[in-house]
């Protein structure tokens, strides 16, 4: 199982990255309390393990804005909420759809993500949602988001993902945790 860690904006937080060895490294480029800049993305991703591929979470932004950071290559993946598509990227993207309030599923994408919906938020919220709403998807490859933690990702495997996607269930005070990341690296691993 891959485990992707969303709302990276430190060395620190790169550094767990790395000892971890996570799948994916997300930066947020969307109006959001993690947001980073694209010299700070820059400033990370050359700390990052090559190996570990990186993510852009956008939120309606501009296409000329998710352009530039593509062709500056510090992604490797677009992530795009909102009402936003981005097609014609080279790279691959993955839609994310709210939970319980989208029905529909299909767009052009590589992945999708399913997230939860929590009033007055835009994008990621933390939240969870009923992952019996999902059980029974499988038109394309997913990213599981919304909440999930150290205590319940054994449950989010169990929906069969192809990633799970974890932000604030990977810190402590704000700041990414090793020991958290660690354990949801073996969960996935087992």
């Amino acid at each position: 199982m891959k485990l992707k860690i969303c709302g990276n904006r430190t060395i620190d937080d790169i550094d767990c990255l790395n000892r971890a060895g996570v799948d994916f490294c997300g930066f947020v480029f969307a109006e959001h309390p993690q947001k980073i800049t694209l010299e700070t993305a820059k400033r990370l991703k050359e700390r990052l393990n090559p190996r570990i591929e990186t993510v852009g979470a956008f939120l309606d932004e501009p296409y000329e804005y998710v352009k530039e950071v593509v062709e500056s290559g510090v992604v490797d993946y677009v992530q795009f909420h909102g009402s936003g598509t981005y097609s014609g990227l080279p790279v691959k993207t993955i839609k994310s759809f709210i939970i319980p309030l989208d029905k529909e599923f299909h767009t052009e994408c590589d992945f999708v993500l399913f997230d939860a919906f929590r009033r007055g938020v835009r994008g990621s919220t933390g939240g969870m949602f009923d992952w019996r709403l999902i059980a029974d998807y499988d038109e394309k490859p997913f990213f599981l988001a919304g909440g999930i933690n150290e205590s319940n990702i054994g449950e989010a495997i169990g929906y069969g993902p192809y990633c799970i996607d974890v932000s604030s269930g990977a810190e402590s005070d704000g700041r990414k945790d090793l020991q958290k990341i660690l354990k949801l690296r073996r969960a996935c691993d087992e």
